[in-house]
């Protein structure tokens, strides 16, 4: 309990002084603070902290209030419930997350305030702009870690690119996926045109880690599967591993790709 209970003061510490004028109030034990969010300082957020926080359990959103001026552009129910979803999401058991919290509701606020909008159109906006889940659909491996660096490799049903391409956006929303250093990817996937006729589309994005996305590619061809899309995330520990990191690349992204149901047909 001293561990998180001093944890949780480090972490109101920082916010304090990343941003001085925007911690409202707090408790003593600072289990309750009100925020004003960052860039959008008419809205304020109460949130407490359980004693199990941040080692098992999240922040719980209390209340959010929202400045006359702005009631009739955003509702303050919908928003709890959204920035909860965003709370949930970004926690994971033994991090602090309330930096986080912070800088995702910049940005899904950010997002949704477009001239000209209702307020029925911001709140279906701010709804496509945060997945609950950002792994859903997707099959992971397990990591490989060698001197320092880990790689893991994810895959995914996919329709088309642009499927490929979205699923792929999402997933990068996650906490963790955007910290990664690279996220290589390769895909095939068949559709029919307006005639009938099957079009093949096929290709790779090595994301600066030289050859890897063609490898990839390489890899799901052999193996002769379609609608796939298949992603290697590397965090890179700061020691260089040479050949050997085309064989960690491999090995996940074809276990991926197995786990989420593709036939090998070597």
């Amino acid at each position: 309990m001293e561990t998180n209970h001093e944890e949780l003061l480090d972490e109101i510490l920082a916010i304090e002084a990343i941003y001085p004028d925007n911690l409202e109030r707090k408790v003593e034990d600072c289990s309750i603070v009100i925020i004003k969010v960052p860039q959008h300082e008419y809205i304020k957020i109460q949130i407490s902290f359980p004693p199990e926080y941040p080692s098992t359990l999240p922040p719980r959103l209390l209340d959010v209030n929202i400045i006359p001026d702005k009631s009739d552009v955003f509702d303050a129910n919908y928003l709890k419930q959204l920035f909860q979803e965003v709370l949930d999401s970004v926690f994971h058991p033994g991090i602090v997350c309330l930096f986080d919290f912070l800088t995702e509701l910049d940005a899904v606020l950010y997002e949704g305030e477009g001239p000209g909008e209702d307020s029925t159109s911001k709140q279906q906006d701010l709804k496509e702009l945060v997945p609950i889940d950002p792994f859903e659909g997707w099959f992971a491996s397990d990591p490989i870690t060698d001197r320092g660096s880990t790689f893991m490799a994810f895959a995914t049903h996919i329709t088309s690119e642009e499927d490929a391409f979205m699923k792929l956006d999402i997933l990068k929303t996650d906490t963790k996926m955007r910290k990664v250093s690279h996220i290589m990817s390769a895909w095939r996937t068949k559709v029919k045109n307006e005639n009938g006729q099957e079009i093949k589309y096929q290709d790779s994005d090595d994301d600066g880690e030289a050859a890897a996305g063609s490898r990839m590619l390489h890899l799901i061809t052999i193996m002769d599967v379609w609608g796939v899309m298949v992603i290697v995330a590397r965090w890179f520990g700061g020691a260089h591993i040479g050949p050997d990191r085309f064989r960690h690349i491999n090995s996940t992204a074809r276990e991926a790709v197995l786990r989420a149901g593709f036939k090998n047909s070597q």
